[in-house]
């Protein structure tokens, strides 16, 4: 029985846990959110399962409004939100940025727009007043602006249409007589040129013929010590100098080239004359007196200045065309014509990133190329520093710009290239932007100039502390022997420096005169500073200016020049140094433009062998080199001034 019972219970209590399975598995149905219980009524047509879910929506607002009175307001405050007036500004503001990015003739309409309202204002400016410097300079502005933009976007709209359609042809056509061509533009320019020099130095300064002796004599110098004279090609070493000698033509021998560079001296004079707002504001009135706070703002302001050309893209345009021009002339590689091209704007240190990635696989030649541009050329930076010791800024701008063709062919003259890399020629390397806009570029500009201020400081302070040491041991030493003033001059570095470069400084066309005056300077550049250097060219000139000064306003003047100090005795003022010649001065601006001398010697040695350490026993190799092409470099710009120079 009670086995009989228990059979009969089991049915019953497995039908109850079915029962309760089943509704638990109800319970869990209805447990489940709305949306998925009308997800899995596949069956059912489309617009039910939609009339549905709104309804379904409908319930649990409804439910939410029940618990939450506030809800019932929200579709009044999303009106009133949505209505609100700063809504309405970030409409408006996304609506305009969606329509300027729908209408790409929008920014041409900007810019013409503003291209009539400058149109309007030159007529106002030019109706007001015209004929004055201020109106030239306007105009002048006008036209380069103008010239340079109408380019780009030439270049940029129909550069390839006008390649494909009429450079290209022509340059098909041509193919079979380039090298005829060349041949014949050589000779033509090369005969204007000397038929030119002949006529106009034997009629105007027959004495200035010494400086085409000194062209001559520094260019067979090169070629007699050159690693392989052999492999000289004559193509960069020739048109390098008549790229020098057009250019001189232009600036020194023409009115209105002279006139051009002469106003734009100016210009770059009053440019940096704005230096002493800052620095009397941030150290007070009377300190621009002091040396130090001089060149720190002058650097500053100038490194600051050359960094936003440089975002701008101007430094890169002039770049790049003075490189095009070097490469077709010459016929260098990409990378060392746009070296020594960027050489001219910007100091040898800004190159580095450009020339970095291709140092790997360079020459022996190209290194000593890239060596020779930096110790020949001058940054732009610097030039401004130069011009606070009294130098001329248009015979400087002229001499920077000069000396680059001149270190090429000095270059290729004195270490010629072995074999030739035509994909390096043909392909040239580009100038990236390192800023994100003007402020930026300008920002980084004046702090990259703080490393050149503390160079160019403890470099005065060690080298005049240096000379001032070696000086007195010298003068020690000649006093031994009886090498003592009156009788004798001191011995001292400044005179040895006199008699070793003597024949350089006469080779180059200054006055036998003037000729140990100029070879000290020389001696000073090469091997402390050019900075010494210009401070002494500094000071002769203020000499002779103020002795013009002195003449000029008096009539009854006594004065006599002992040979080394000029005395003028109704004036009890001594004039130390003396004076020389505006033509030497003309000269040694030149010859004294560069960064050829010892000190960068070794900080450029060190810098590139930073940047390529596998190349560092090349660079070593290579590096007397350099300087030695570097200052020779400068001595023939120096010699084209004193060939064509007027002063």
């Amino acid at each position: 029985m009670d086995r009989q019972s228990t059979e009969e219970t089991e049915p019953v209590n497995k039908a109850d846990d079915v029962t309760q399975n089943e509704h638990d598995v109800t319970d869990q149905h209805d447990e489940s959110p709305p949306y998925q219980n009308v997800a899995m009524e596949s069956n059912k047509p489309a617009e039910q399962i939609e009339r549905h879910e709104i309804k379904l929506d409908m319930g649990m607002r409804n439910d939410r409004a029940l618990a939450d009175p506030l809800a019932r307001l929200e579709p009044l405050l999303t009106l009133l939100h949505r209505a609100s007036p700063l809504q309405l500004l970030i409409y408006i503001r996304l609506t305009s940025e969606h329509f300027c990015q729908r209408q790409s003739k929008l920014g041409f309409v900007v810019l013409v727009t503003l291209l009539c309202g400058y149109v309007v204002y030159l007529g106002f400016a030019f109706s007001y007043r015209f004929g004055d410097e201020g109106s030239i300079r306007l105009l002048v502005i006008t036209l380069l602006v103008l010239v340079g933009v109408t380019y780009h976007y030439m270049k940029k709209l129909h550069g390839v249409f006008l390649y494909t359609k009429y450079l290209r042809p022509c340059s098909h056509v041509l193919r079979p007589y380039r090298g005829l061509l060349k041949l014949l533009i050589t000779v033509a320019v090369t005969c204007s040129v000397l038929l030119f020099i002949a006529i106009d130095t034997c009629t105007r300064r027959p004495a200035s013929l010494v400086s085409l002796l000194g062209i001559l004599v520094f260019t067979l110098a090169m070629f007699f010590f050159s690693t392989d004279p052999r492999q000289v090609t004559w193509r960069p070493v020739l048109w390098g100098l008549l790229l020098q000698l057009v250019f001189g033509l232009l600036v020194l021998r023409t009115h209105w080239g002279c006139l051009a560079f002469q106003w734009l001296g100016a210009r770059v004079s009053d440019y940096l004359a704005y230096t002493h707002v800052g620095t009397q504001f941030v150290f007070g009135p009377g300190i621009t007196d002091i040396f130090a706070f001089s060149v720190l703002s002058v650097l500053v302001f100038t490194s600051a200045t050359v960094s936003i050309l440089y975002y701008l893209g101007v430094l890169q345009a002039l770049t790049e065309k003075t490189a095009f021009i070097l490469t077709l002339s010459l016929g260098t590689g990409a990378v060392e014509s746009l070296h020594a091209a960027f050489n001219s704007f910007l100091g040898w240190a800004e190159t580095i990133p450009l020339i970095r990635p291709h140092m790997p696989d360079m020459t022996l030649s190209e290194l000593h190329t890239v060596m020779t541009n930096g110790f020949a050329t001058a940054a732009g930076s610097t030039l401004a520093i130069y011009t606070m010791f009294g130098v001329p800024a248009n015979h400087l701008l002229a001499a920077s710009v000069m000396s680059a063709p001149a270190a090429l062919a000095m270059s290729k003259l004195f270490y010629p290239e072995t074999r030739e890399i035509r994909r390096r020629k043909a392909v040239p390397p580009i100038i990236p932007r390192q800023s994100t806009g003007i402020l930026d570029a300008a920002s980084l500009g004046a702090v990259s100039a703080i490393s050149l201020v503390t160079h160019i400081l403890v470099s005065m302070i060690a080298f005049y502390s240096l000379i001032a040491f070696l000086n007195a041991t010298l003068g020690w030493l000649g006093d031994r022997v009886g090498l003592t003033p009156p009788h004798h001059p001191a011995l001292s570095f400044e005179l040895i420096c006199s008699f070793l470069f003597w024949p350089v400084a006469f080779l180059m066309g200054v006055a036998p005169a003037d000729c140990l005056i100029v070879a000290r300077m020389i001696g000073m550049k090469t091997f402390l500073n050019e900075f010494v250097a210009y401070q002494d060219l500094g000071k002769l000139r203020q000499n002779r200016l103020d002795l013009a000064q002195t003449v000029s306003d008096s009539t009854n003047l006594t004065w006599v020049w002992d040979g080394t100090d000029i005395v003028i005795y109704s004036k009890n003022v001594t004039l130390v140094g003396g004076v020389i010649s505006p033509h030497s001065e003309m000269v040694a601006t030149y010859a004294l433009c560069g960064f050829a001398n010892v000190a960068a010697l070794v900080v450029m040695i060190g810098a590139l062998a930073y940047a390529a350490p596998n190349r560092k026993q090349d660079i070593l190799h290579v590096s007397i080199r350099a300087l030695i092409s570097g200052s020779v470099a400068c001595f023939m710009t120096a010699c084209i001034a004193g060939l064509l120079g007027d002063e």
